[in-house]
């Protein structure tokens, strides 16, 4: 049996061997012009590289990647230089002249081979099994000047740049196929790439020196296609962006967060980052930047007002050093492999996205919901008081939420003693009935109890919503690391304390009693205007108002207490 294995094992080997040593048979076709070529003669033996798209005019998947292939011609000089295209047909059926009425309803400008130009020929060793298992149309071969085979290269609508790719392999083998003098066909060649989720467009190469013109590097793949110039010196590779964005998608106060947490010196932010964070155009990241931001979060702005562009393009991304901050890098960096080929893009404001690399996320958001109590008082019949308590507010680090209410009826808006040590702001939308508030703590030992963030008093009763999601963003950070982003208010139950006893018996009389002492009591009208007042003992509970008849009318009225700590209670009657 291990004799019988080791034969097995050796023939394997021969077979991927000899499977791989096969060089591309030499073929003779006509195109659709009736112009002959040669594989070896006219392409290969002059150092060229050969790529085939076998086909049929009735391929539906043919026809959807041709846009692709024909954009890949472009990139590869389009005939022109040293890479020729061809597009040969597999059936019988498909003539010269049908391919040439495919290639002008498609906008395709490579040479097509019909079957009456000698396909067969070009398609047969591909077929049977050479390079090996034949899967169907479209099929696509590279083949480089020393005559080796790159079968069935992987290329669609997902994957653009894989012609790109086998080509830039193709032109790094050796020649043995006469017509170069062997060694490497392109010694200049390089790579560049994007590691960020966010894409470019495609890259530039420009000379900002010797005024050549600037080449496009779509694939981010250069392998001798177009010639670069003689002085390097100034010569760049710069990634490039066409589409726009909203200035406010992917942006929160959590990127408000990290930009402080860097400008304290607790955070370091990578190059992207940095690039990224930099909204006003300054060169430099600063609380400038984090005021552009949360003007930007709350709606004070709609835009930032010094940028042209919604992204940003850091070379070197992961980098921290601040000293390696640029968005493009030296051609001869890349081909001297002194620098990186990696770039980054991200979203200006978005510090946060600007770590969302393709093979990482970042985000890690907890699924827990953010509440806060809401406890409701009336004042007088003319002013309600709303305070909102967050929740385990001492564990947040930052916060945004937003309120829905008619804030026609506010009076008063006040930020409370619990935010002694944050950064904050808030808008107030009038037409559209919002409040929003953004606040970032400073990190410092809050020697204030955290018993509300916020108080509203309004005119008249109001129902406070939470503001949602599509119009502004809920986020609340913790010092933990976590992020929560719903919000959900809670209405705190407020057994009063009053008891009021009318006595029936004796007109002229209003007894007031209390589940607690009294400190201060109050009667006033539907206007407002007080018509009692009275101070009393700490340790009174009950409290009798004579002649009622002679303070008030018949009627509605309020009465108004306070206890020994100073809370207020309100609570209307009638008196018949």
């Amino acid at each position: 049996m291990r004799t019988k294995i080791t034969l097995l094992s050796l023939m394997t080997v021969f077979c991927i061997s000899n499977l791989a040593s096969q060089l591309a048979p030499d073929f003779t076709v006509t195109d659709f012009n009736q112009k002959t070529h040669k594989l070896y003669a006219d392409y290969l033996d002059k150092d060229k590289v050969v790529v085939i798209k076998f086909f049929f005019v009735g391929c539906p998947p043919c026809a959807s990647v041709a846009p692709y292939v024909q954009s890949a011609y472009t990139r590869a000089g389009s005939g022109s230089g040293n890479v020729e295209f061809f597009q040969i047909t597999t059936l019988s059926s498909d003539k010269n002249a049908t391919v040439k009425s495919y290639h002008q309803s498609k906008g395709l400008t490579f040479p097509g081979i019909g079957s009456d130009g000698n396909s067969a020929q070009a398609l047969a060793p591909y077929k049977s099994g050479t390079f090996g298992t034949w899967y169907g149309t479209p099929t696509f071969v590279v083949i480089a000047p020393n005559g080796e085979v790159d079968y069935n290269v992987n290329m669609s609508a997902g994957n653009p740049y894989g012609l790109d790719t086998a080509i830039a392999r193709a032109f790094r083998k050796v020649n043995n196929g006469g017509g170069g003098g062997g060694g490497m066909e392109c010694e200049d060649s390089f790579t560049v790439k994007t590691i960020t989720q966010l894409q470019p467009d495609g890259y530039y190469i420009v000379d900002y020196q010797g005024g050549n013109p600037t080449q496009t590097l779509d694939s981010g793949l250069y392998y001798c296609q177009f010639p670069l110039p003689q002085n390097l010196d100034e010569v760049f590779v710069l990634p490039y962006i066409n589409k726009k964005d909203s200035s406010l998608n992917g942006i929160t106060t959590g990127d408000i967060v990290r930009i402080q947490r860097h400008i304290l010196g607790l955070e370091a932010l990578n190059n992207l980052q940095l690039r990224c964070a930099d909204v006003n155009n300054s060169g430099s990241v600063t609380a400038a930047d984090v005021s552009e931001i949360r003007k930007l979060v709350l709606g004070v702005t709609s835009k930032f007002s010094r940028l042209t562009e919604s992204f940003a393009i850091a070379h070197n991304p992961k980098s921290k050093n601040y000293w390696d901050y640029d968005n493009k890098v030296l051609v001869r960096d890349l081909i001297n492999k002194t620098k990186t080929n990696e770039f980054g893009v991200c979203k200006f404001g978005d510090v946060s996205g600007a770590l969302l690399l393709k093979e990482d996320i970042f985000e890690n958001r907890a699924q827990r919901i953010q509440s806060a109590t809401v406890s409701e008082e009336m004042i007088s019949p003319l002013l309600w008081s709303y305070t909102i308590a967050l929740r385990d507010f001492n564990q947040l680090e930052a916060f945004q939420f937003g309120l829905k209410f008619p804030v026609d009826e506010l009076v008063q808006l006040e930020l409370c003693d619990a935010l002694s040590n944050w950064s904050y702001d808030y808008a107030i939308d009038r037409r559209n009935s919002y409040f929003k508030v953004s606040a970032i703590s400073d990190l410092k030992e809050n020697s204030n109890p955290a018993t509300y963030v916020l108080k509203l008093k309004t005119r008249s009763k109001v129902n406070l919503k939470e503001l949602e999601a599509q119009e502004f963003l809920p986020e609340f950070i913790y010092k933990s690391g976590a992020t929560a982003n719903d919000f959900k208010l809670q209405y705190e139950d407020s057994p009063s304390r009053l008891v009021l006893v009318y006595q029936q018996y004796s007109t002229n009389s209003l007894i007031i009693e209390s589940t607690g002492s009294l400190s201060r009591l109050e009667l006033f009208d539907l206007n407002g205007r007080v018509l009692y007042s009275a101070a009393l003992d700490s340790l009174t509970r009950v409290h009798v108002v004579s002649e009622i008849d002679q303070i008030m009318p018949k009627g509605p009225g309020f009465i108004r207490i306070y206890d020994e700590t100073g809370k207020m209670e309100c609570k209307s009657f009638v008196r018949i």
